[in-house]
């Protein structure tokens, strides 16, 4: 079972509440001007594997290549006569257009989608995953560039790859 959901990476810190000493107050440097990617995952709940990519831009080609991912890894091959792959997704309008609906039956052999209510992020457990990349990556850093920024977030989740127990603790999924 597979969560999907995308997050924003803004170039921009988050800031956040933090702990300082009495009298004093954390500084965040910022740059001007505010810089996007966006990201594209689904998380096993049971494996605590993070399927994902970044893209310049948050629309039905990003999902629709990170479905081709899924497809790769968990379902590949020309057929498919093992169990399905349920795949949840929320009702976001890039998973309804036309686009991803032709891969989505593309895979109908190998995935059952299984949608969200409208808005219902505490349904999805990939939300608490972002909360955690934004906690340990983007909010209270500063970095330099886009390309600084989507190689920390790289880098944090391939951290995560050999710490799938991690994964499945934060989503609240551990054994």
């Amino acid at each position: 079972m597979l969560y999907d959901d995308e997050v924003d990476l803004h170039l921009l810190p988050g800031i956040t509440g933090c702990w300082t000493r009495r009298g004093s107050q954390r500084t965040v440097a910022t740059p001007g001007q505010n810089q996007k990617r966006y990201g594209f995952g689904a998380v096993n709940m049971i494996s605590g594997a993070v399927t994902r990519r970044i893209e310049e831009r948050k629309t039905s080609v990003g999902f629709c290549a990170l479905v081709e991912q899924v497809v790769a890894e968990y379902c590949p091959g020309e057929r498919w006569d093992r169990p399905k792959v349920v795949l949840v997704l929320d009702n976001y309008i890039i998973h309804r257009s036309t686009a991803p609906q032709r891969v989505l039956e593309r895979y109908a052999d190998r995935l059952i989608i299984c949608p969200l209510p409208t808005y219902a992020p505490n349904l999805n457990v990939i939300e608490v995953l972002w909360k955690y990349l934004r906690r340990k990556v983007t909010h209270k850093h500063l970095c330099e560039s886009v390309a600084a920024l989507t190689t920390a977030v790289e880098t944090f989740f391939t951290e995560l790859d050999r710490q799938p127990a991690t994964v499945l603790s934060v989503i609240g999924c551990s054994a």
